[in-house]
């Protein structure tokens, strides 16, 4: 990504652009789980979302809509979600370049049971001074790697993955075993070796084990915790520069306990 200086909004005040961190790795490799602890980490889990400074977003809520056609083929196994065509390539771009100027952002949230996002339904992201955005395919399209300051790879053995996905997608979306079996063969195996593995080798970062492999977790989250410091020391110092407040108050700003809120 370019070196130039971005601003956003912040409270009343200029912030520099977020963070944003690509977390990219096989169906069922423990993603979202290692999203999850970096923020439980963070302390950033219980908090409202207007306050949070570090946000979750998953490639999955970037599908595109089916065709009347793909959708029975969908119902059926027979469509390929793990395929680049999948994915609204445009919308994840535009997306993440509004986060990244700090604007408010509606996205979509993706019904696996019907194949389609639901029509009157959105998650709100908030300006935030980190964002994690994940998915299988997250460093596969260029222009979208390239914005990414920061990228992990999380690498899962195809066993455990598989034994991991059957049991998800027969629960939380009504896929039959011979269905789910059927689809990892002929769809999410060969996507996965040919979309998904080659971009291993643009991550900054790799994660063996997943959520398990906690050394690597709390490397990343001091790293967090060191940009989050240094962003709320430059915001607090430039407030004080405006409004004369003196140093003890704007230590005081920094909240302990390695939880961040935002400066009000």
């Amino acid at each position: 990504m370019s070196d130039a200086i971005k601003f956003r909004k912040m409270n009343g005040i200029e912030g520099k652009a977020p963070f944003l961190i690509g977390v990219a790795g096989g169906t069922a490799s423990g993603k979202s789980t290692v999203c999850k602890r970096i923020m439980e980490k963070l302390g950033q889990v219980d908090m409202d979302q207007t306050q949070r400074q570090v946000v979750c977003i998953s490639q999955d809520s970037f599908y595109r809509e089916l065709t009347a056609a793909e959708i029975v083929k969908a119902g059926q196994g027979l469509f390929n979600f793990d395929h680049p065509n999948a994915f609204d390539e445009g919308l994840m771009e535009r997306t993440l370049n509004d986060i990244l100027a700090g604007k408010k952002c509606e996205v979509p949230v993706y019904d696996f049971k019907n194949h389609t996002t639901r029509k009157d339904e959105t998650m709100t992201i908030y300006p935030a001074d980190v964002v994690l955005f994940e998915g299988i395919l997250v460093f596969f399209f260029p222009q979208i790697r390239n914005l990414f300051h920061m990228k992990l790879f999380v690498d899962t053995d195809s066993d455990t993955r598989l034994a991991r996905r059957v049991p998800r997608d027969i629960i939380e979306r009504g896929r039959d075993l011979e269905q789910v079996l059927n689809q990892y063969m002929n769809f999410v195996k060969p996507a996965f070796e040919e979309f998904c593995s080659p971009t291993k080798k643009f991550a900054d970062v790799i994660i063996p084990r997943g959520a398990d492999n906690t050394v690597a977790i709390d490397l990343i989250v001091q790293h967090i915790k060191d940009f989050l410091t240094n962003r709320q020391e430059e915001i607090i110092v430039e407030t004080a520069s405006n409004n004369s407040t003196p140093s003890h108050v704007r230590r005081a700003a920094i909240n302990e306990g390695g939880q961040f809120k935002r400066p009000h």
